[in-house]
């Protein structure tokens, strides 16, 4: 074992970048799961810009340690691309391209971003690693081919992963000068990938021929009609049924896309979530079937309100597509299809759209998606999970805090009914939060040991909520368990955040896509109500006992809550203040007034937490830690009225935690240190090469 780990550390320089002894096996395999596919070889296309002038496409080989780019930019000047983990120039790895005007030779300089400046032109790293492959200019546009490996152990290049990047992208008219890179104007931006992902498409290649397919497609386009959204609302969630077209016969859904209106000079989509739903027809004793095709002939509704959304709406339950900001939808690979259509299928479907209009504009949307769906059915019946916390005024997220977590989970309750038993596989999942979210990740628990993360991604984008397709498929066997992990950011909010269906809220989700199709829709949890406020020291209101109050957070209660007891609170209080939100006064949490303890009566709940000592790092952990080992509701959602599965009250369960391999690059230790840093890599060099030195003569006096 000593030997196999000083090999793992006399290997950091070596020209791979990675050196391995098989120690991140993927554990799946160890199970006999010998279908799992493996999506390699794939290759990448994006246009960086608005107008088609710069594109980038980019590949990874199997069991290759580089990745491949080719930069074909509407210039015969130079090519600037980046990679940041802010959209910032500083700190940023960047190569400069060109092809030279004199010779034709095509060219790759390695630079960064200085360390304390936004403005300072970019820094000439000493090490280059950045290879140019081919490159060739006509007479108007600039093509390079080039590679860098995913992780080069320099301290100034932005290492390769899963996680949310910005690519940093401009060009310039002439070839770059080396004393200054100016030039670029307004031929510059930034844009999010997901850069180690691959991305289905409509011909997707089939794993098992290793070919492309190409599908007999159809359209199906699925919007809302002149959907008037007023500047006075500020968050609205709005639901159309629709039914599907004609299908005799079962077909599958390949992929789906956005509709989204654009409304012109107002340069803004208010459109914040969109979600495509199944409808269960007989879900209800006694529902009139009639009804849905008068709510199909109707223009829609306001979504989850007791008092204006007919009951039978709630059976439309199972996500079919899911748009987010910055995603385009997704294509499934092409062993997998969502059914549609069929004389058992589902004949209707809900749209609900969630608009965000924070700018208090007046807007009429058209919004919705595009379905794409083929006759030539594809292997295996697909399906879409939602998972994570359940969204409620139980998620609380504290003020002022640089990280906090919450956690929804899956459990067995659900996986061990549910779950075929050769389980289901994961083909991709998307990560939803709001602005407070910063890092998400889908964890697999099995037999009391944390797997490999399925999805991961510590630099979460709200603005860029695209798929995170899986390279390699995921099984989840009976019994075990999912946990969606959400971090949120929120140095700069003075009062708490709490789960809600409003951007000014937050919310905690996974919508997973996985084959075979089960009948399930969502899995989630929430922290049980009568603990949610235990944890703070209250135990009985006013006007209501606390079986009426986990009745009000668990159906929906604000539609219920009668007027008079929010008279009263707001009478007996005294605590609302004139410039308080209106969101706020009208939370929940602010319509229960305290009476046990005595201490605390006559305080709203909201008021109350108010004046917990959120600024103490000790109080605050103590409650993240509570929130996360506590006790957790879970749910566990079907689309079949004949399986019913009762709700239960689990602690978050004990497990070894899953451990990333070690970094293999000795500079990791010195990333964060920014003064020997500014001395340059060449001082960097000579300390790593007398390391080195160290490390040898210690090998050599170990083996004597």
């Amino acid at each position: 074992m000593k030997i196999k780990q000083l090999f793992i550390v006399l290997c950091v320089q070596s020209s791979l970048g990675w050196c391995y002894f098989n120690g991140d096996s993927n554990e799946d395999s160890k199970n006999g799961s010998s279908d799992i596919i493996h999506h390699t070889n794939w290759t990448r296309r994006e246009i960086l810009d608005n107008n088609g002038l710069y594109w980038l496409q980019w590949w990874v080989k199997a069991n290759d340690n580089d990745v491949y780019f080719e930069v074909t930019v509407n210039t015969r000047g130079y090519i600037g691309l980046g990679f940041s983990k802010d959209g910032r120039m500083s700190r940023s790895d960047m190569v400069i391209l060109w092809v030279d005007d004199s010779t034709g030779q095509a060219n790759a300089l390695d630079y960064h971003g200085a360390q304390h400046s936004l403005n300072r032109a970019p820094l000439l790293d000493d090490t280059q690693n950045y290879y140019v492959l081919d490159g060739f200019q006509n007479a108007t546009h600039t093509y390079v081919k080039f590679k860098r490996k995913i992780e080069t152990c320099d301290p100034y290049d932005v290492p390769f992963s899963t996680d949310t990047v910005k690519i940093l992208w401009s060009f310039g008219e002439i070839d770059p000068n080396y004393d200054s890179l100016t030039g670029h104007g307004n031929n510059r931006g930034v844009k999010s990938l997901h850069l180690l992902s691959p991305m289905f498409t409509q011909n997707s290649r089939d794993p098992h021929t290793r070919k492309n397919k190409k599908s007999e497609t159809r359209n199906w386009d699925i919007t809302v009609n002149n959907v008037t959204i007023e500047p006075t609302m500020d968050t609205l969630y709005w639901c159309k049924i629709v039914r599907i077209p004609e299908l005799s016969k079962k077909q599958h859904i390949i992929g789906y896309e956005a509709l989204l209106s654009h409304f012109g000079h107002l340069k803004l989509n208010i459109v914040h979530q969109m979600t495509l739903f199944e409808c269960q027809t007989k879900f209800y004793p006694g529902s009139d079937p009639l009804s849905w095709d008068l709510w199909v002939r109707s223009s829609g509704t306001v979504c989850n309100s007791n008092l204006l959304t007919p009951r039978d709406w709630d059976s439309c339950s199972t996500p079919v597509a899911v748009w987010s900001p910055g995603s385009r939808g997704q294509f499934l690979p092409s062993h997998a299809g969502i059914p549609i259509g069929g004389v058992s299928g589902v004949k209707y479907y809900m749209l609900e759209i969630h608009y965000d209009n924070s700018n208090r504009k007046l807007i009429v949307d058209h919004s919705g998606f595009r379905i794409h769906y083929t006759h030539n059915l594809r292997t295996y019946d697909a399906g879409i999970i939602v998972s994570g916390v359940s969204i409620s005024d139980t998620q609380l997220i504290p003020p002022g805090q640089n990280i906090y977590r919450n956690v929804g989970i899956c459990g067995p309750s659900c996986s061990s009914v549910m779950f075929p038993e050769k389980g289901i596989k994961i083909i991709s999942g998307s990560f939803h939060s709001h602005e407070a979210g910063r890092k998400m990740s889908l964890r697999h628990i099995r037999s009391g040991k944390e797997l490999k993360r399925i999805i991961e991604d510590d630099n979460y984008d709200y603005s860029y909520q695209h798929v995170h397709q899986l390279a390699n498929e995921t099984v989840v066997l009976p019994g075990d368990y999912l946990i969606t992990d959400c971090a949120y950011e929120t140095k700069l909010r003075k009062r708490p955040t709490f789960g809600g269906y409003s951007t000014k809220e937050e919310m905690c989700l996974t919508f997973i896509t996985y084959y075979p199709k089960i009948e399930l829709s969502g899995c989630y949890s929430m922290t049980p109500v009568r603990e949610f406020f235990e944890m703070f020291g209250v135990y009985q209101f006013y006007s209501m006992n606390m079986t009426d109050v986990e009745n009000l957070f668990l159906y929906n209660g604000n539609d219920y809550i009668k007027n008079s007891i929010f008279t009263e609170v707001q009478k007996r209080s005294g605590w609302l203040s004139k410039d308080e939100d209106i969101f706020y006064d009208e939370s929940l949490l602010n319509k229960l007034l305290i009476s046990d303890p005595v201490e605390f009566h006559d305080r709203t709940f909201l008021s109350h937490l108010y004046q917990l000592p959120w600024h103490e790092p000790l109080f605050t952990k103590r409650v993240e830690q509570e929130f996360i080992t506590g006790k957790h509701m879970t749910f566990c959602r079907v689309s079949n009225d004949s399986i019913s599965i009762p709700s239960e009250i689990i602690r978050f369960p004990e497990f070894t935690a899953y451990v990333k391999p070690a970094k293999t690059c000795l500079n990791y230790m010195l990333r964060g240190n920014d003064d020997f840093r500014s001395q340059g890599s060449r001082h960097l060099d000579a300390f790593i090469l007398s390391l080195f030195t160290l490390i040898l003569f210690i090998f050599e006096i170990w083996l004597e």
